[in-house]
């Protein structure tokens, strides 16, 4: 389970360093953008006072089974009329009385048997504890939108790159296609193939350059810091280590993600909410029993006791006893009762879905070390092959447009790699994520990798 005192600990540091770490004048690596967040992001801002709204709850339930007393006090000027005969069969008179009287009195209730005021307070309980899974998701969820925006802007720019690769060698086929043309080599069809390829080409860069300004705007939303300059940004270092997991055994993830993973958590705290509200509900067919002492004082009263003073002590057992409501406590019930079952479904759905992405996410773990090595490999190859391609270019045995479809290779590699590089890193922060124990420390491993 994530630790949130030490997140709290962490917050508050980061919040007196970050000024002083980022400039828009310096580059913007990973662990910088997640210091940033934790004080810009809005989604993270609500999330927090959501979470602290949350914990009152606790406080609020358990106020239903402690004792309250209240208070009130009444100062009043009285005008009356009394009617009636002094004797019998004397004449009617009537007497005018003008006094002041008062009021004043402090009440005791404290519940002794509430089915509706113990449900209350477990429920509380449970929101309160749904506040704190919520938050650790939302805590959690922020490390992983930082690190998808942040590789998904440096993937954008690997993706133009690309693109302008692909730009130059179509236009260098076309030049070449437009100079044969004039020695009757190729006909005006090839030029204008040539052409349209690099037109496309040409559209394509400039969606490359809109994917590169969307990325951007995202990462600069949750950051908070607009980012003026691509190039800014941290790339990917050149050195890439593969991550040490805990447990290879997917048995194991699968295990931990039942008992820890913070969404799941937050869907049970949320069937045990809804089961304090169908016992709340289905309460109201119980009599309900207090415990009630009260000091009055009244003072005037009647016009019977003007300038009379009355003190008076009471402790007592108060019992209410419902017989009918006209059928709104078994709707209640009812109603409570399949929200009830409807959370518990929610829970088997989000159970399901957790599983099939911790699988999903493992998987790209696993598989991740195999792909880059791979596309390792084949960037070495796509290397060599340019530098081939440059030397017989030189020998007379290759024109330009021959080493710029190598280039065009090359640089289709690299991207691939990157890509698997980013998808194995951010997997990694997901896997973990899903597991219930991802925590800043293994977001700062993450983060090493778009260190200068």
């Amino acid at each position: 389970m994530f630790k949130l005192k030490n997140l709290y600990v962490r917050r508050s540091l980061l919040a007196i360093i970050v000024g002083t770490l980022v400039s828009p004048a310096m580059a913007l690596d990973l662990m910088q953008s997640y210091e940033l967040a934790l004080k810009n992001d809005p989604i993270y801002r609500s999330a927090s006072k959501d979470y602290e709204a949350g914990l009152e709850n606790n406080g609020i339930g358990r106020s239903a089974v402690l004792p309250k007393i209240g208070a009130a006090y009444n100062q009043n000027a009285n005008r009356a009329v009394q009617w009636g005969a002094q004797y019998t069969g004397g004449p009617q008179t009537s007497t005018n009385w003008s006094y002041p009287s008062n009021y004043s009195y402090v009440q005791l209730t404290q519940p002794i048997f509430s089915l509706e005021a113990f449900a209350r307070w477990r429920q509380g309980i449970a929101q309160a504890d749904f506040s704190q899974s919520k938050f650790i998701y939302n805590t959690q969820d922020l490390l992983i939108r930082v690190a998808q925006a942040y590789t998904d802007l440096l993937f954008a720019v690997d993706q133009l790159q690309f693109q302008a690769a692909e730009r130059d060698a179509f236009l260098e086929q076309w030049n070449v296609a437009k100079k044969l043309n004039q020695g009757g080599e190729v006909s005006m069809t090839d030029i204008l193939e040539a052409e349209a390829s690099y037109q496309v080409a040409e559209a394509k860069v400039i969606d490359a350059k809109d994917a590169i300004e969307n990325a951007k705007r995202k990462l600069d939303n949750i950051t908070g810091e607009p980012i003026t300059n691509v190039n800014d940004v941290t790339k990917l270092s050149a050195g890439f280590r593969y991550l040490s997991l805990p447990t290879m055994r997917f048995e194991d993830w699968k295990e931990k993600a039942l008992a820890s993973n913070a969404e799941l958590k937050a869907a049970e705290n949320n069937v045990e909410v809804a089961k304090q509200e169908y016992r709340k509900n289905h309460a109201g067919h119980y009599p309900v029993v207090n415990l009630v002492g009260a000091l009055t004082t009244q003072q005037s009263n009647t016009v019977t006791s003007i300038n009379n003073t009355t003190n008076q002590s009471y402790l007592g057992v108060q019992v209410n006893l419902p017989i009918f409501s006209g059928g709104e406590i078994n709707a209640r019930s009812s109603q409570a009762l399949a929200n009830y079952e409807k959370a518990q479904a929610d829970y088997d759905v989000t159970r399901d879905k957790i599983v099939t992405e911790l699988r999903k996410q493992y998987d790209f773990v696993v598989s991740g070390k195999q792909k880059v090595a791979a596309l390792t490999s084949a960037q070495e190859s796509a290397t060599q092959l340019v530098k081939a391609m440059r030397k017989s270019v030189m020998a007379g045995e290759r024109i330009n447009v021959d080493v710029l479809l190598a280039e065009k290779g090359l640089f289709n590699t690299r991207r691939d790699l990157a890509q698997t590089k980013y998808n194995y890193l951010v997997a990694y922060l997901k896997l973990n994520q899903l597991g219930g124990s991802l925590e800043v420390n293994d977001f700062e491993k993450v983060a090493v990798y778009f260190k200068k």
